[in-house]
């Protein structure tokens, strides 16, 4: 029978999602439905010539105007919705949400953009969109929701698609396993099938050719330093350097581009910037700005060389705003506020050495980092030093939900997670409920123990047995096109999750 599949998702997850439809075309028999939010992303799931259908489930601005007058209508419809999920959701995602103003980019100035979107707009906005996705998963009745979890729509999408018995999600690499890909439909990238395989491995351990497998894989880790596939790509290098930017793909085309046509709908649409952030001159400047604040940083930094005399906890900075940042450690968003919490925890012979994580150079605001240096006992290591050279030498790592704690993990050395993550309940981890706990954890470093080699094993296991062979290619990870094998594979996956449902 054919496959049914509802995507939804913004504007440069679309080329990622033809390459998945097209891929799984090749295998078996799909029809795709691809919901959109706006004229360029219809225009543009339209252009790569994929998707069966094409359906743009944007607000018209006459629907959005009625919220001036009230907020009853949407705010009760919403409340609900959460009633019947049992969650309360919809504050929470749109202030988290990186897409919506009240999350935007770090490098976008604050003043300069206009208070189009009030609480009770947006309210109406989520509300429409709600019932549109509700009209389109009854009609199409899809066997799968391809989406990701990162933006409130979306998240919104998965409850509706769970509340209805239709599983949803998508594929991801996973970590430290190359060639093995992973489906996730928990919300929030729980990982949950890992995290299961974790908690039933004593009762099931590893034995003969998968425990040789396990053992030589770690073993690679640890002689080879070896990095996930995307800190290999452009994306991972920060921003780019100002004549990569006159490139002319990044001049005159695509929806990050200097000239490119951006910002026709933001006025009812809050994902879309207005268009004076996007003109070449506001790009300009936040370009200057950024570059500064790189500059800042580097000239600060310390070599590792220093750094490996002292004792010091490592805290390795996330991307944001970022849904495992702002959803999945809710407390402790507030990154700046967080490292001084970590810094007055520690004893006074410990120092806390900071990395920055290379995606985010040249987009975070110079005050961020001002900030951060003149905190007594900080210290900024190179943002190009080996992660694993860092961890190796630390006391305890701290993070809010980085796989920087699974690399702990494989090396021994104690972490502390304060956000909610699949291996955060692993041996070797540990998780506070509180800043009072955290300071009791962090008040003696030494007295946390580490992984031992068999929780190693053991924590790499899961992800392989919750995995299966194969690349889900990513435009901003790995290939640009999924092989065969691959795309078998995932069918497989999707036709196994549907009769578990």
């Amino acid at each position: 029978s054919t496959m049914k599949i509802l995507l939804f998702g913004h504007l440069g997850q679309i080329p990622e999602y033809a390459g998945y439809i097209d891929a799984l075309k090749k295998v078996d028999s799909v029809e795709s439905l691809l919901l959109t939010m706006g004229d360029d992303e219809y225009e543009l799931g339209q252009e790569v010539g994929v998707f069966d259908m094409v359906k743009t489930i944007l607000p018209e601005q006459s629907e959005l105007d009625i919220a001036d007058g009230g907020l009853s209508t949407a705010a009760q419809s919403l409340k609900e919705l959460e009633d019947h999920i049992g969650s309360n959701f919809v504050n929470q995602d749109i202030l988290t949400d990186r897409w919506f103003l009240g999350q935007p980019r770090l490098d976008i100035d604050l003043s300069k953009l206009p208070l189009i979107w009030t609480g009770t707009k947006t309210k109406q906005f989520m509300c429409l969109i709600y019932e549109r996705l509700k009209e389109e998963i009854e009609s199409f009745d899809p066997d799968f929701v391809y989406l990701e979890t990162s933006f409130a729509p979306t998240r919104m999408a998965w409850r509706l698609a769970c509340l209805k018995g239709i599983p949803a999600g998508g594929f991801m690499p996973v970590r430290f396993w190359p060639e093995r890909l992973y489906l996730e439909t928990g919300i929030g990238y729980d990982w949950h099938q890992a995290r299961t395989a974790y908690r039933e491995m004593p009762g099931r351990p590893m034995a003969g050719e998968e425990l040789s497998k396990v053992k030589q894989r770690l073993q690679t880790i640890r002689a080879e330093k070896v990095k996930p596939a995307y800190l290999k790509t452009e994306h991972a290098k920060g921003a780019a350097k100002f004549f990569k930017k006159l490139f002319a793909t990044r001049t005159i085309s695509g929806h990050g581009s200097w000239l490119g046509a951006r910002a026709r709908t933001s006025n009812i649409n809050p994902w879309v910037l207005p268009r004076e952030i996007y003109s070449p001159f506001a790009k300009y400047v936040r370009y200057r700005r950024g570059l500064k604040a790189k500059r800042y940083l580097l000239e600060h930094q310390t070599p590792f060389d220093k750094i490996r005399t002292k004792k010091y906890a490592i805290y390795f900075l996330h991307v944001q705003p970022e849904i495992t940042v702002e959803g999945m450690a809710f407390d402790y968003q507030d990154q700046v506020s967080t490292l001084r919490n970590i810094l007055a925890s520690l004893p006074a012979d410990t120092d806390l050495v900071v990395k920055e994580h290379s995606p985010m150079l040249g987009y975070r605001p110079l005050e961020f980092y001002i900030q951060l240096m003149h905190m007594p006992g900080l210290i900024f290591a190179d943002a190009g030093e080996d992660s694993h050279q860092l961890i190796t030498h630390a006391a305890v790592v701290v993070t809010l939900t980085g796989t920087v704690a699974l690399e702990a993990v494989l090396y021994g050395i104690p972490a502390v997670v304060l956000g909610t993550i699949y291996f955060d309940d692993f041996n070797g981890v540990y998780k506070p409920d509180s800043i009072n706990e955290l300071k009791e954890l962090l008040a003696s470093p030494e007295k946390l123990q580490g992984a031992t080699n068999e929780d190693s094993l053991r924590a790499l296991g899961s992800l392989l047995r919750a995995s299966k062979p194969g690349s889900p290619a990513r435009v901003d990870v790995t290939a640009k096109q999924i092989d065969n094998e691959s795309a078998k594979v995932m069918m497989l996956e999707l036709a196994n999750l549907g009769k578990t449902v």
